[in-house]
């Protein structure tokens, strides 16, 4: 349900130009805990998790995507605003962004302290707008918009993941389920999210 609320105010603040909006659907959006999740299950070796938490970051990937065609479709014959070409338009700096935004939410939820930067790290990561605009973009025939947006979410998301697990390997939480040595499914998800990374870095 939160995914879908969040998804619909992205899609609604990228239509209007509205950065407030935006930015309150970012708050909302419920993707950051399964991606620290994701990245704890990488240092840990815990298996169970890490499917748990792709699972559920795709299914809210899958219900965002489907809202964001249905408010696509539902305004016909709009200009993209500038809200929706800036997430049309991917850099090294999103990486970056993405990357720091997943090593502080893995420290934060390390850090009971803290805890409150969460809310900061999600409006820094913004997961839930480029995925508002693959789907407004592919609706209204502007498929590079939909491609770079795409681009920007799946940089978002490997990076967060890796980020979170650098932090939580800094933090000796990398005690297997499996014995002292790592697992091999760790090592072949840990070797195709680093190269994830490097063939998302070529259209950045």
């Amino acid at each position: 349900m939160m995914m879908v609320l969040s998804t619909s105010l992205a899609s609604l603040g990228l239509l209007a130009d509205s950065t407030a909006v935006v930015i309150g659907a970012m708050l909302v959006a419920p993707l950051m805990g399964p991606l620290v999740a994701a990245g704890c299950s990488l240092v840990q070796g815990n298996f169970s998790l890490f499917r748990r938490s792709l699972a559920v970051t795709l299914i809210g990937i899958g219900i965002g995507f489907a809202a964001s065609l249905i408010f696509g479709a539902l305004n016909p014959g709009f200009e993209p605003t500038l809200e929706i070409e800036a997430r049309g338009k991917a850099d090294l700096l999103d990486l970056g962004i993405a990357f720091f935004s997943g090593i502080t939410a893995a420290y934060a939820t390390g850090r009971s302290h803290v805890m409150t930067t969460i809310a900061g790290v999600a409006i820094a990561a913004a997961l839930v707008p480029p995925l508002a605009v693959v789907g407004i973009a592919l609706t209204h025939g502007s498929p590079l918009i939909s491609f770079n947006a795409a681009i920007l979410l799946i940089t978002n998301l490997v990076a967060i993941i890796l980020g979170a697990a650098i932090v939580f390997r800094l933090l000796n939480l990398h005690i297997s389920l499996h014995g002292s040595g790592m697992p091999v499914w760790v090592q072949r998800a840990s070797i195709l999210l680093f190269l994830s990374i490097a063939l998302l870095m070529a259209p950045l």
